[in-house]
């Protein structure tokens, strides 16, 4: 459905980005994992015929979107922005989504009832949580139903209830038949959804696999009681540690996760790993402070890529670097 040849973008003489060869069909969705700066913004513009390219076409069954504009009507983007009208409500800025695209006018409650805002939807966009906000952005790009959608770091600045609705979405979204593209710095969300795994570094497809499930669970244990302090909403919960299934910073803020609850503590993540390190948590990514004895499986889907699956019913996905790969196998001696 999508084909990529020999695409190539320059920045002042220098190639941020080549693809000689991407092909993405109908019913797959593709996860681009890469770093910051890596290329996936642009390659996303590209795709969506926002930036064209110095080098190379992008295919759409066939025809070159930047030669026939018209194909572009096909493709459905989300991008790292949420570009939300912030002084409108939620159903106002799907309405005008609606009306631009000649959608039925059903489709705007279908899409505010799809991912949860039905209740909100005549509340004004500066009032809704940040998570909230990415949602409605999420929505207006799925009720398109696009042959193709692009979405650019969907989760970012979203909670783990969020990032479940989409993975949802998305996999009904390519069960109908659309060529799905994700980018992200990791694998913890994405590998629940995508059909194929592609890594990019400086502008380049370094690796390419299919994710895969690999089941060995430890039988979990409770860990010797501290109490460590956080909020959710009104209320200050006091978490046993071996409650915990990770503590992660995202924000600026410090969340810890259980199986039941997501909540916010005052603790630094490296707080966190100074009271915690000993009480059997392991520090698996910059970000990930994860409890060994949550952990499913160990998934490693190149010779440096890793991802963690841990032991509660969603199967949470946790980035496991590579240095931090070479300690946990020394320290469970696997």
């Amino acid at each position: 459905m999508l084909q990529v040849r020999r695409l190539e973008r320059l920045v002042n003489g220098r190639s941020v980005l080549y693809i000689e060869q991407l092909d993405i069909a109908a019913g797959e969705v593709v996860a681009v994992i890469g770093s910051a700066h890596s290329g996936k913004t642009t390659l996303i513009r590209i795709l969506s015929g926002m930036q064209p390219p110095s080098g190379g076409s992008v295919l759409l069954n066939g025809q070159d979107i930047y030669q026939v504009p018209d194909l572009r009507r096909n493709i459905s983007t989300m991008f790292e922005e949420d570009l939300l009208y912030e002084r409108s409500s939620a159903q106002r800025n799907l309405e005008f989504y609606r009306q631009l695209h000649k959608l039925p006018k059903s489709s705007v409650n279908d899409a505010l009832a799809a991912v949860g805002l039905s209740d909100h939807a005549q509340t004004p966009v500066l009032k809704l949580a940040p998570t909230i906000q990415r949602r409605l952005a999420f929505a207006r790009t799925a009720m398109k139903r696009a042959p193709v959608c692009l979405l650019d770091q969907p989760v970012l600045r979203t909670d783990l209830d969020t990032q479940a609705v989409f993975a949802r979405i998305i996999s009904q979204l390519a069960a109908e038949g659309a060529a799905v593209l994700i980018t992200g710095e990791d694998l913890a969300w994405a590998g629940k959804c995508c059909t194929r795994v592609l890594e990019l570094e400086d502008g380049r497809i370094t690796g390419s696999y299919s994710p895969e499930t690999n089941e060995q669970p430890p039988a979990p244990e409770r860990l010797l009681p501290y109490k460590v302090p956080a909020r959710k909403d009104d209320r200050i919960m006091l978490f046993d540690p071996g409650d915990i299934l990770y503590a992660t910073s995202r924000e600026g803020k410090t969340f810890l996760r259980t199986i039941k609850d997501e909540a916010t503590t005052n603790l630094t993540l490296q707080e966190l790993e100074g009271r915690l390190m000993g009480r059997g948590f392991f520090k698996a990514h910059r970000a990930y402070l994860v409890n060994l004895q949550y952990i499913k499986a160990v998934i490693q889907y190149t010779r440096n890529s890793y991802t963690l699956v841990l032991n509660d019913p969603q199967e949470t996905m946790v980035p496991l670097s590579k240095q931090c790969e070479k300690e946990l196998q020394e320290l469970l001696g696997y």
